[in-house]
């Protein structure tokens, strides 16, 4: 491996780290905009983080030899398109003084990222750097910091789907003998019992 590849792949985090800075410049430039989405306010918390520990980790590769640094190559790749993808949500979806940030938002989750919500995107950049820090690249991370990441992690796979308002929900009740109760609006439903029928209750 030349110096030049080891450059580049010193160069790999140095990318990922300013993908994620301008990450979160887009969405401190409308942070306080009217209806900005819980989940991206949860995700944009944890960019800090993910920028610090990722900055000792450029210093941290340094130190180590051509053939060291080249194993990391293809891991970094991969953590570069997870950052890519969620600077392309953010920049696609966030505005400020403006609150249709769902409807952009689904169509950016529906015809560009293929399904990968925002915190599905955060969990694997965080699930990454805590390869990099605790596996590849050991003392990248402090203690507190690496128990900081465990805790993101846990708060992003246990948060609620950032699409949770989509209409057309049906939340159901099975009861033996097959019967199949279905919600499919903000009222209070009820129901009597017949073999096999279905109902559908919703707003009266």
């Amino acid at each position: 491996m030349s110096g030049a590849e080891a450059g580049f792949v010193v160069g790999l985090i140095s990318g990922v780290v300013s993908i994620i800075e301008a990450t979160k410049t887009i969405y401190d430039a409308a942070k306080d905009a009217k209806g900005q989405p819980e989940a991206f306010r949860l995700v944009a918390a944890r960019l800090p983080l993910a920028i610090e520990i990722l900055r000792s980790a450029t210093e941290r590769i340094q130190s180590l030899d051509e053939t060291a640094q080249e194993a990391q190559e293809e891991f970094l790749q991969s953590l570069k398109k997870k950052a890519e993808k969620l600077e392309k949500i953010f920049r696609k979806v966030i505005r400020k003084d403006d609150d249709k940030w769902y409807d952009r938002y689904k169509k950016a989750i529906e015809t560009v990222m293929k399904g990968e919500k925002v915190e599905c995107l955060m969990e694997g950049i965080l699930k990454d750097i805590q390869v990099l820090a605790c596996e590849r690249l050991m003392g990248t991370a402090t203690e507190a910091q690496v128990k900081e990441i465990e805790e993101a992690i846990k708060q992003m796979d246990e948060m609620p789907s950032s699409l949770q308002d989509e209409t057309g929900g049906v939340t159901q009740t099975n009861r033996d003998g097959g019967d199949n109760f279905a919600n499919v609006g903000p009222g209070t439903m009820n129901n009597y019992k017949a073999a096999r029928d279905m109902h559908f209750g919703g707003k009266e």
